[in-house]
Formats: structure tokens, C-alpha cells, sequence
């Protein structure tokens, strides 16, 4: 009887233990993101239906004003597909920030085909950023996307001047 109770106890012990460990988030994520990020790559835009909420919401710079709604988001990767029609996403480092977000190191590249005036054309980009990615269960709900401005308009050619200083006339 002694075994028994004993035996009952450590399962009791066991049972508690594994219930209160934290679940983990990268096994029900990992193929949303990965399904997110193919979508960037040229996927189809409609398999966004399935892993965004409605309400996705997609911050930006230099203003991370909020781009709010699936269709944003889509017109967002279609504008991104238009200027660099070979863009690729190759992500570099994930970090699960609670039970809510990751952060993913990512380097973007890319062809420039032109835009408007632009006459700049199949000039290469290698840039590194990061997006900061919110879901929700089973639904991404939103992406934070961050990297310089400054590094694109260098590999495409541009060049930052400073302003000139007038001197003063004594």
C-alpha cells in the first residue's frame, strides 16, 4: 500500500511539474512564419488568408505608421515585388519574445528594376534589418519592420550630402 501512495505521489509530482512549465511557442509558430516569410519571397499572396488576422497591422519605417487590414499588407509585398522582382528575405537569427512576438534578423537583397524617374537599374542590394512579428494563437496579427534607409540608397547609387554651411562675414 506503502508503493502505491508513494508511486501516486510522484505521479501527482510529475503531472504538476510538466503542467506548469511554460508551453513551447516556437513549434506552433514555426510554420506561420515560415509561410510568412515565403510569401515576401514570392509565394502566393493569398496564403496570407489563412496565417494574417483581418486587422493585420504593418509598421514601417521611417514613420511606423500603422498599414492596417490584409489588403495593406498584401499591397506592401506587392509594391516590394514591383521595385525588386528577385527579393528574397534570408533570415539570420529568431528570438521568441514571450508568448506574443519574435524578433527575426533577416537580410533582405535584391535587383532594383526602376521606379518612376528612377533610371537607376539592376543595381544589387544586401541590407540588413529586423522585423519584430506580434501573433495571436494561430494568426500573425502584426510586423514591425526595421533596417537603413541609408544602406539601400548607397548600393543603389545615391549619395548623402551634407548641407553646405555659410560662413559668417565679420
Amino acid at each position: 500500500m506503502k508503493n502505491l501512495y508513494a508511486t501516486l505521489i510522484i505521479l501527482l509530482l510529475a503531472l504538476i511539474y510538466t503542467s506548469c512549465g511554460k508551453p513551447d511557442f516556437s513549434d506552433q509558430i514555426e510554420p506561420l512564419l515560415d509561410q510568412y516569410v515565403g510569401v515576401w519571397n514570392g509565394d502566393s499572396l493569398s496564403d496570407l488568408d489563412e496565417i494574417v488576422t483581418k486587422d493585420f497591422q504593418l509598421r514601417m519605417i521611417p514613420t511606423f505608421e500603422p498599414m492596417i487590414g490584409l489588403e495593406k499588407l498584401k499591397e506592401a509585398i506587392t509594391a516590394t515585388r514591383s521595385r525588386f522582382p528577385d527579393f528574397m528575405i534570408n533570415e539570420t537569427e529568431k528570438l521568441f519574445v514571450g508568448d506574443s512576438a519574435i524578433v527575426i534578423r533577416w537580410i533582405a537583397t535584391g535587383t532594383f528594376k526602376g521606379e518612376g524617374d528612377l533610371t537607376i537599374t539592376k543595381k544589387k542590394v544586401q541590407v540588413p534589418g529586423f522585423s519584430v512579428i506580434f501573433f495571436s494563437e494561430d494568426k500573425i496579427t502584426g510586423e514591425w519592420i526595421a533596417y537603413s534607409d541609408l544602406t539601400w540608397s548607397e548600393q543603389l547609387g545615391f549619395s548623402l550630402i551634407p548641407p553646405t554651411v555659410e560662413s559668417k562675414q565679420k
